[in-house]
């Protein structure tokens, strides 16, 4: 009978231990780490007036939601009507609402 209460005791202390056990006790790991944005393609890009320009995009990549590209989002004030300087930015926020350090593509409106 006395080894009965052991086993018992045993199965309840152990159920209850592995209740509280570290990993239960630690703070939930959030994930605060942003995403990153790669330019693909060349930056500074060059195109000719009055020709068309197609961009050729970035991808971005985090630790916890791994590629997430298809959420970039880019704006572009580029005119190749008009010879000069231009820029297209690409912007992305992670599923924890991360926000990636934007990234800056220069493009360059000549004459060749």
């Amino acid at each position: 009978m006395e080894l009965m209460k052991i086993k018992i005791f045993l199965f309840i202390f152990t159920t209850v231990l592995g209740m509280i056990t570290p990993s239960s006790c630690k703070k939930d790991k959030k994930n605060n780490t942003p995403p990153v944005i790669t330019i693909t393609g060349k930056n500074p890009y060059t195109v000719d007036k009055n020709s068309n320009y197609a961009d050729p995009g970035a991808t971005a990549y985090d630790e916890t939601d791994g590629d997430i590209t298809t959420k970039i989002t880019a704006t572009s004030n580029v005119n190749t009507a008009d010879t000069g300087t231009y820029h297209v930015n690409y912007n992305v926020t992670d599923n924890a609402g991360n926000a990636a350090t934007e990234a800056v593509r220069t493009v360059k409106v000549i004459i060749m």
